[in-house]
């Protein structure tokens, strides 16, 4: 199928942000074997809901990061209680922010750009073309089939601090009516200059994908962008599924400098045994994580961090590494969900931006459905303290 995730709220389906594919090149291999984790969780806090529109029904992901001074926040499929501007009820993703870098108590001060009739505006843009397909899918005397649309689902954003522009990876989608009925065109990554302004998507000569130049990566290769971080100067992402093999979740790694992020052939991708190469397909699984995780470094452990989903569950999971590439440990469980009213919780990650001591406690969030036709995105503070001390 080649699209990442499957992402279930509330009876319907809250599909979004970066439910990313990975090609199916090679099996899963790990860097070296699996060691005990360097942390161990003392404190888990449940903060309650983080803040959104009245209007939004649903939405999942939000990745966030700090951006002009904001802790910026990105979601995927956004459903509405009243339709937008442009008459839909469903956005495939929206955004908001909050100069509140205190996450202790909890988040407040939550804004969300609106339209005209005071709906929530997408954060990455429609082409022309994309947005005409849209509206004429949409409403009452719609094209057949109705409900058909293009979406597209934001994944991670990371700031380059060479040029302060924020990088939003994510995948354009092309979406039939009926549940999962769904496929991945393919994945890239937009840049972003001004929270006064809109994210562009590149615009590549010869397009990789034909008739769709934005896209750096086709819906058979790795659409990296699960978790991304900056580290030595340079821009590590990482990609978290097999389109051959939806149970796969194991997380193949590129890096590139971040100023030549939309230059495919600048990228390489790590092959095992200290070993980078320029071809994708030699890319291996670093560990196994989920197609939504956060991956960054903790001053207080003196190591890097994932956190993610469990799937089919409830469990929030954690696992440390010296390195972005590996030894990656064994994962633990951090903490389990609050239980939704409906299927798993789902969408885990971090959010470093809030860290307490360098990490010594972090902040992590996840999606769970509240009822039959919506969902929340939930904040929790972990505390953790070395494997080491007693």
């Amino acid at each position: 199928m080649g699209v990442q995730g499957k992402r279930l709220a509330v009876g319907i389906v809250l599909l979004g942000v970066a439910v990313f594919g990975a090609c199916g090149c090679s099996s899963v291999s790990y860097n070296s074997s699996p060691s005990a984790p360097g942390l161990a969780v003392v404190q888990v806090r449940d903060l309650g809901t983080i803040p959104t529109n009245p209007d939004i029904l649903g939405r999942d992901g939000g990745y966030s990061t700090v951006f002009q001074g904001n802790s910026v926040w990105v979601y995927g499929d956004t459903f509405l209680a009243q339709p937008n501007a442009q008459n839909f009820g469903l956005i495939s993703d929206s955004w908001s922010y909050t100069p509140d870098l205190n996450a202790q108590q909890g988040l407040t001060d939550f804004k969300e750009p609106t339209d005209a009739v005071g709906a929530p505006t997408m954060i990455l843009p429609l082409t022309a073309t994309e947005l005409a397909f849209n509206e004429a899918h949409n409403g009452d005397n719609c094209l057949q089939p109705c409900g058909a649309r293009w979406a597209l689902w934001p994944a991670s954003i990371v700031v380059d601090p060479g040029t302060n522009q924020a990088l939003i990876f994510y995948q354009l989608i092309s979406a039939q009516p009926g549940d999962f009925n769904f496929k991945g065109v393919g994945s890239s990554v937009a840049t972003w200059q001004s929270l006064t302004s809109q994210p562009q998507r590149p615009v590549l000569n010869p397009p990789i994908v034909p008739a769709h130049p934005d896209l750096m990566f086709t819906s058979q290769e790795v659409a990296f962008g699960s978790a991304a971080m900056i580290a030595g100067g340079m821009l590590y992402v990482y990609g978290c599924d097999n389109p051959g093999n939806g149970f796969d979740k194991g997380c193949r790694l590129g890096r590139v400098a971040p100023a030549q992020v939309q230059n495919r052939s600048a990228w390489t991708y790590y092959a095992g045994n200290g070993n980078w190469s320029a071809r994708d397909t030699d890319a291996i699984s670093v560990f196994t994580g989920d197609s939504i995780l956060s991956v960054a470094w903790n001053s207080f452990l003196h190591d890097y961090v994932a956190v993610y989903s469990a799937q089919f569950s409830q469990n929030v999971m954690v696992r440390t590494s010296p390195n972005p590439e590996g030894p990656w440990s064994d994962e633990i469980v951090a903490f389990v969900a609050k239980a939704p009213e409906s299927g798993n919780v789902y969408d885990a990650h971090a959010h470093p931006e809030y860290d307490v001591n360098g990490g010594q406690t972090f902040f992590v969030t996840y999606s769970r459905a509240t009822g039959a036709f919506s969902s929340e995105v939930r904040l929790v503070s972990v505390a953790i303290q070395a494997a080491s001390q007693p």
